[in-house]
């Protein structure tokens, strides 16, 4: 088989090629552009897990960023209320989800479970937070991938999609599809794919 099959909204199995994946990604990266885009924020976030003590103010920029990003800048003023959430509770959550993906292997559902304790994210933005934490492992689910794909939108859904993410991350890499970020494709890059799929940015 040359492409990945896919449980699409009328119930039945579509082929995406393996060949079609370097461009929905793309297309995918070309709508989040710049220094507040996917590739940005990636860089931000991994420096946001390695550099300690985490600063507050880098942490903070990158909650309004993730939340802009995913096209709800609004969740950011939520998370970010003290009356919600104090600061050493959203820097605590933060930090156990960091080391909830640092440990072999990376515990996915607890750093979830751990995001999502932050009032104001759910799954949805609190998968995109992981994803730019640890793009090697975590990819979003939200609204759109959950009502398409037929992952439940709950920690036991993102469990489910993080895998499947992951196999199609291992059969593109196994073909030798060629990603255009330049590295081995990971869940993250499969679930942006799957996303400009669905929206036909393409």
């Amino acid at each position: 088989m040359n492409g990945i099959p896919i449980t699409a909204l009328v119930k039945q199995q579509v082929i995406i090629p393996y060949a079609e994946f370097p461009s929905l990604l793309n297309a995918h990266l070309n709508r989040n552009p710049g220094p507040k885009g996917t590739v940005a924020l990636e860089n931000r976030g991994h420096a946001l897990r390695t550099n300690a003590p985490m600063k507050w103010a880098d942490l903070e920029a990158f909650i309004k960023d993730v939340c802009s990003w995913g096209d709800y800048a609004g969740i950011s003023g939520r998370v970010l209320n003290s009356k919600n959430n104090a600061r050493a509770k959203i820097e605590g959550k933060v930090g156990d989800a960091i080391l909830r993906l640092s440990a072999t292997p990376p515990d996915l559902v607890g750093a979830l479970k751990t995001m999502t304790e932050i009032k104001g994210l759910g799954v949805s933005f609190a998968s995109k937070h992981l994803r730019f934490l640890f793009p090697e492992y975590c990819p979003v689910l939200d609204s759109i991938l959950s009502g398409r794909l037929f992952y439940e939108l709950s920690v036991d859904g993102y469990r489910s999609f993080a895998a499947a993410c992951k196999g199609m991350a291992d059969e593109l890499n196994e073909a030798k599809i060629a990603s255009p970020l330049k590295n081995a494709w990971r869940p993250s890059d499969v679930e942006s794919a799957l996303y400009a799929w669905i929206n036909e940015w393409k």
